[in-house]
């Protein structure tokens, strides 16, 4: 892939990894027992979704090669999905603050993992928002280091990320402050990006 899709690619991964949602309520509440607990929810987490993006980016190109015009169908309901998913993300009211300030009951850090993991692997809007993504990178020329890189790097970042949350609630900061209007504008801002991305696809189908 060229550098501008794998810059693409890695903000998409990003803003998604940011917004709001469940995934950092459990981050959080970890990190809230400990930076160890913290840390590991975030790391297992970047696992479960590292999962889904290499199967997706896999099985993508297997369709190609298969079924060039049952891809051409998925591309068409991938932009319609990431309209969806950038039109909730634009619409979506601002998270509660309070939400994230529960005080967290005291858990091991292989608990905290596995919390971590499960959200993210049983998650079917990951799935969803990885063969949507994916649909508008993956060809059928690529090489297996390319397909290993987008799931790793789509991993690296979530797991990257939630990280950072996790050492920032150690350090004693406000565990709010991604539920703020920041947050809220970050989320909106992913809508964006997502509804250009739907655009992108549409115009070259």
């Amino acid at each position: 892939m060229e550098l501008l899709a794998w810059l693409s690619l890695a903000g998409i991964c990003a803003l998604g990894a940011m917004s709001p949602g469940p995934s950092l309520l459990i981050v959080l509440r970890s990190a809230a027992s400990g930076p160890r607990q913290g840390l590991a929810a975030a790391v297992a987490h970047g696992a479960g979704i590292a999962i889904y993006a290499g199967l997706t980016a896999f099985g993508l190109a297997v369709l190609i090669t298969r079924s060039p015009l049952l891809f051409s169908a998925l591309q068409w309901v991938g932009a319609a999905m990431l309209i969806y998913l950038g039109w909730k993300a634009l619409r979506a009211p601002a998270p509660d603050p309070a939400a994230a300030g529960v005080p967290a009951p005291q858990q091991s850090a292989g608990r905290a993992a596995l919390q971590g993991f499960g959200v993210a692997f049983f998650n079917p809007k990951v799935a969803v928002f990885f063969t949507a993504l994916f649909s508008q990178f993956v060809t059928e020329q690529q090489a297996l280091s390319t397909k290993l890189g987008m799931a790793a790097m789509a991993a690296g970042i979530d797991a990257g990320w939630y990280c950072l949350v996790a050492l920032a609630v150690y350090a004693g900061r406000n565990r709010s402050w991604i539920s703020n209007r920041a947050g809220h504008r970050l989320q909106q801002l992913f809508g964006i990006l997502l509804l250009g991305l739907a655009a992108r696809l549409l115009l070259t189908i």
